[in-house]
């Protein structure tokens, strides 16, 4: 192959954090424990191998399973084989993807109502691992070290965009968002545009410009990006514009 197929840091890391902690233990994530958590990645981790060996395969699917029908199975095993189920399908993920890209670098394929690169999905389990490391073991140094990525903010900006990152929003706050044109910005990388025309949300990075709406460390952005609130918002996150553009900004990015 042409590229290496090593595990990336990310995957090991959220490895580690499934073997060391309670499968009981509750996280960030209110309706998940440590256990759910790993199921939600084992399911992930299936469901693109289903479409890139469907796609290798030359019969494309055509929709993506959800949450709750690939994940239910993942949930009944033990702990340990939990552990192992991840790990497995971690590997094989990659290994599918690799042996698709080595041939055609820029494959794409239908997932979740939109096209994506098939190399996306590494970039995209990646960012999977770390936001949900954090959502396990909060902001240690492993979680800051990760987060702070600015490719895994650049592929949440570009490959899932503003549709699925504010799909709570939307939904729960519609039309008083519409209107909106904000920045999150970090110093001396682009800036986060989010724009919300008739209750359609879109989003671009783009040079900085004017003044921001909310500004951040890049890892506490990511963060906010994926509607989640850093541990201590108040030294992380500040709120440059109006008061009513930096309330409808969190509304808007209340989770995917």
């Amino acid at each position: 192959m042409t590229k290496s197929t090593a595990r990336p840091v990310e995957a090991e890391e959220f490895l580690t954090a499934l073997q060391e902690l309670s499968p009981h233990a509750l996280t960030a994530c209110p309706e998940w424990n440590v256990h759910d958590i790993g199921a939600h990645l084992a399911g992930i981790y299936e469901e693109v191998t289903r479409h890139v060996q469907a796609y290798s395969a030359g019969a494309p699917l055509k929709s993506t399973r959800g949450f709750e029908e690939r994940e239910a199975p993942f949930r009944e095993l033990s702990p340990a084989e939990l552990l192992r189920t991840v790990d497995r399908e971690e590997d094989r993920m990659r290994q599918e993807i690799r042996a698709v890209i080595d041939e055609e670098p820029d494959a794409t394929l239908w997932w979740t109502g939109r096209w994506m690169r098939v190399d996306a999905f590494l970039s995209h389990l990646r960012s999977e691992c770390a936001i949900h490391r954090w959502d396990m073991y909060g902001e240690d140094d492993v979680s800051m070290r990760l987060l702070q990525q600015f490719d895994l903010f650049k592929h949440a900006v570009t490959n899932i965009g503003a549709k699925p990152l504010c799909a709570r929003g939307i939904d729960k706050y519609g039309a008083e968002l519409s209107g909106l044109s904000a920045r999150v910005r970090t110093d001396g990388l682009p800036d986060l545009r989010i724009d919300v025309t008739d209750s359609v949300p879109t989003m671009d990075l783009v040079d900085p410009a004017d003044e921001a709406t909310i500004s951040g460390d890049q890892a506490a952005r990511l963060l906010l990006l994926w509607g989640r609130s850093p541990a201590t918002p108040s030294t992380r996150l500040q709120g440059c514009g109006s008061n009513n553009d930096v309330l409808r900004l969190r509304r808007l990015l209340s989770g995917y």
